[in-house]
């Protein structure tokens, strides 16, 4: 069961269906509710619509859970922001919306794309600055050079993008990301 934390996301649907195309069990819980990591194989953070502290203290217990339990996470768009600003990373706010479809080029090899080329939508005002010694970049774009991000020792990766609105190159990351839970439960099995 992959649990998704709704941290009040526009696309909350959009993931929804997106999940549900690949038949994944997932149970959607909001960020405020009580959560325990065990009982689910992964975690998704989704995006936010309005800024919140409680909501990033929240996200930033979990990623701290899933990392000491090495359950996978994957944050989206202020998933990933925040799991760079739980580590030391640092976000800078844009002149201007980056709004629509964008080209995301994979630099270096990693579970959630084998591509060397994305076609992503992006929603977004913050880019990742700067990361910690901990994260690394795997993807970038001309508009951010952060945008699949990873932690070096744990399977936690974050996306500047939507890959619940951005067709078959999103459906092809969540894919890869729903195959990582299944080979870790497996190998644990």
């Amino acid at each position: 069961m992959l649990l998704v934390v709704d941290n009040g996301s526009s696309t909350l649907q959009e993931l929804e269906s997106a999940l549900q195309n690949l038949r994944v069990n997932y149970r959607i819980m909001r960020y405020d509710q009580p959560l325990t990591l065990s009982d689910y194989s992964g975690v998704i953070l989704t995006g936010r619509s309005s800024p919140s502290d409680a909501i990033n203290r929240a996200n930033i217990k979990l990623i701290k859970d899933s990392m000491l339990h090495q359950k996978p996470l994957l944050g989206i768009c202020y998933g990933a922001e925040i799991l760079a600003l739980a580590f030391g990373g640092s976000l800078s706010k844009l002149k201007e919306r980056i709004y629509g479809y964008n080209t995301v080029y994979v630099k270096k090899a990693n579970p959630l794309t084998e591509q060397h080329k994305l076609q992503v939508f992006e929603s977004h005002i913050f880019i990742i600055s700067r990361l910690p010694s901990s994260l690394e970049t795997l993807a970038y774009s001309e508009s951010c050079e952060n945008e699949i991000i990873a932690y070096r020792e744990s399977p936690l990766y974050g996306l500047q993008f939507h890959p619940e609105c951005s067709g078959e190159d999103g459906l092809y990351v969540l894919k890869n990301f729903v195959k990582l839970l299944e080979q870790r439960h497996n190998s644990i099995v």
